[in-house]
């Protein structure tokens, strides 16, 4: 039985909505995708209800579809932390709260993203390794708002996790570089699962580089190409960064993981479409750990 999901992916200009349809032989088919000039910045404005009428707008064709919401900020806050192995996901809530007032002034404007990482060769026995990505509430928390109003919302956090969950439908490691322009990260997941991550805010497209040169000349890449994405990830730059390191470069693109229809794609940005297919896909992979 074929199931059909909506994710919008907000950036700080754009957003982009998707619409992707699985199949009972376990492919993916994207059927719509459509850019509407807004995003974050907006969210988190007084624009932010003229966005969200643009956006039920798309999306009144598709009443009774799910919606997944992916968020990404120009800048990240990233925090390690260890919570105990058998949390609930209501007792790991209130560890990340906890988390969050030791480690932000004023704790209360921004929400986080627990990502779980794979357990480390020496790592304590009872403990689970976690990442704590950390984006404004005010935006998030007023769309989502919005959505809810109207349609089921399934899934919301940060583009991370949903791209590297990818992996899991290949079955082969995948080693994303993400090129911002207020920062560079880097990931490395096997079977849908994260076993590296890094990030570095920067300044400049020289700590952007310096940042990457690093990463995969030192990381455990263990053969496998690097996926790049997003929008300082110029022609150049990457044909730079694969000079300075000798790994093969290749840009992070919608196949292997899904088809498109003929004229479904509308989107402006490779990066924003990518983020906004992997959120639909992790909501109907039923967005589990």
């Amino acid at each position: 039985m074929s199931r059909s999901q909506i994710a919008c992916a907000f950036d700080a200009k754009t957003t982009t909505v998707t619409r992707v349809k699985s199949t009972s032989h376990g492919s993916f088919t994207m059927t719509m995708c459509r850019a509407i000039d807004g995003g974050l910045d907006d969210l988190g404005s007084p624009r932010g209800a003229s966005l969200s009428k643009k956006l039920l707008g798309v999306l009144k064709e598709w009443r009774d579809e799910p919606v997944a919401l992916s968020f990404s900020p120009a800048e990240i806050l990233t925090l390690p932390a260890w919570f105990p192995a058998d949390a609930a996901p209501a007792d790991r809530d209130n560890l990340c709260k906890i988390e969050a007032g030791y480690f932000l002034d004023k704790a209360d404007s921004w929400q986080w993203h627990d990502l779980a990482l794979e357990p480390e060769a020496l790592q304590p026995d009872g403990l689970d390794r976690r990442m704590l990505l950390f984006y404004p509430l005010a935006p998030a928390r007023f769309i989502e708002s919005e959505l809810r109003k109207h349609r089921n919302v399934n899934w919301s956090g940060v583009h991370v996790e949903a791209v590297t969950r990818l992996s899991a439908a290949t079955k082969e490691p995948l080693a994303v570089l993400e090129l911002e322009e207020q920062y560079a990260a880097f990931s490395i997941s096997r079977n849908g699962k994260i076993g590296y991550f890094r990030y570095w805010p920067v300044k400049d497209a020289s700590e952007r580089e310096y940042f990457a040169v690093t990463e995969l000349t030192s990381a455990p890449l263990d053969g496998a190409p690097v996926k790049v994405t997003g929008p300082a990830a110029s022609g150049k730059v990457l044909e730079r960064i694969s000079r300075e390191t000798s790994r093969t470069i290749e840009p992070l693109e919608l196949r292997p993981w899904v088809s498109e229809e003929k004229g479904a794609n509308k989107g402006k940005s490779p990066t924003a479409t990518i983020r906004a297919v992997s959120s639909a896909i992790m909501a109907l992979n039923g967005a589990t750990e």
